[in-house]
């Protein structure tokens, strides 16, 4: 349906508020401007949404054939909701399988040989909190950049997973007001792993100093990979001539490592994760596809198999549809940034289940 005579005049007025129009049409129903370039064109158009904000209209900025496009939509609904009871019962849901992973992991045989005085319910108690502090203060991360930029966002969902692998998948915040501009977009996307990757730093060390260093041979175990950063941790706080003896982790240990496969997961440049925000930030809508693809072969050779699929599937049916914004490009500081700290994490903290 074409906008009213009243709308119309109304959205055009507004936008020459702010832009010099080069030209003006309807574009089926949807009102569409050619504006020139200017250098505070990122200022702008953030005083254009806020100003639309709420209205039931939403501007979107894009370049085509070196023409500015700003085209003004219908906008009535949020993005997502927030449903209380649902984040309340995911989060005791999470809360019982994470008990029940570290339960299985502190009775186990190979603590009833090495620590049979331990303490249970604290050792327990000491795995729950470390792992609900990792995933939660990853998702505060999120929560920080969204308040700074006044994006609004759901409360966070934690998600149950095998206690067999530790009880959770992690947790998700659901978005429910657009990215305005690439620096929202990446702010909100490296926050979440910067903060889960320094908790899980604390944790590991903790953990670390908790764990035990056993001869060789002792007990059976399972062996399992170990990132860079993991491995400088063991060597600086449980350092021990690992030819000949073995180091058992404490649960807390675990939770630590459990940390940085997510931070290396999430930072995958790919669709909807975390990475995928910075990604589509830095390098834009044409490039970002390329690196998305490179992604999903970092997942597959990692061992990841099954979440390479579901990351493929994520960019072949969403991708990313970047910030409303999608001119104005994102700040130098915020580009070498995420240039040097983006690779530097998922290097140290890169995982591969191939021995």
């Amino acid at each position: 349906m074409a906008e009213s005579m009243v709308d119309v005049t109304s959205i055009e007025a507004l936008v020459r508020r702010f832009f010099n129009v080069e030209d003006f049409s309807i574009q089926f129903g949807v009102p569409t401007f050619i504006i020139s370039p200017t250098p505070d064109l990122k200022l702008k158009f953030k005083s254009l949404y806020d100003c639309m904000k709420g209205s039931g209209y939403l501007p979107t900025l894009r370049k085509h054939d070196g023409k500015i496009f700003l085209r003004v939509f219908r906008f009535e609904g949020g993005f997502g909701g927030s449903n209380r009871i649902a984040a309340i019962v995911l989060f005791l849901a999470t809360l019982a399988t994470i008990t029940y992973s570290g339960y299985l992991q502190v009775t186990s045989l190979s603590f009833d040989i090495v620590d049979p005085k331990r303490n249970v319910p604290l050792n327990i108690a000491l795995y729950v909190l470390c792992l609900l502090a990792v995933a939660g203060l990853h998702e505060f991360g999120h929560k920080i950049a969204s308040k700074i930029h006044d994006v609004e966002t759901s409360f966070p969902y934690f998600i149950p997973g095998p206690p067999e692998i530790g009880g959770t998948m992690g947790a998700i915040i659901v978005q429910r007001s657009p990215m305005v501009n690439r620096d929202q977009l990446f702010d909100v996307g490296l926050s979440g792993p910067l903060i889960g990757f320094s908790a899980a730093v604390l944790v590991s060390i903790l953990g670390l100093r908790l764990s035990y260093i056993i001869p060789k041979g002792m007990i059976y175990g399972v062996y399992i990979p170990v990132p860079a950063i993991f491995d400088f941790l063991v060597q600086v706080f449980r350092p021990s001539d690992f030819a000949k003896y073995d180091l058992l982790l404490h649960p807390v240990a675990f939770a630590g490592w459990i940390g940085f496969l997510v931070t290396f997961i999430n930072l995958m440049p790919i669709s909807q994760l975390d990475g995928g925000h910075v990604s589509r930030a830095i390098f834009g809508e044409k490039y970002y596809k390329v690196i998305a693809y490179i992604g999903v072969l970092i997942l597959m050779f990692s061992g990841f198999l099954l979440m390479a699929l579901l990351a493929l599937f994520m960019q072949i049916y969403r991708g990313h549809p970047g910030p409303l914004d999608d001119v104005s490009p994102l700040s130098f500081k915020r580009r070498v940034l995420g240039l040097i700290l983006v690779p530097a994490i998922i290097l140290l903290c890169f995982t591969s289940f191939y021995y």
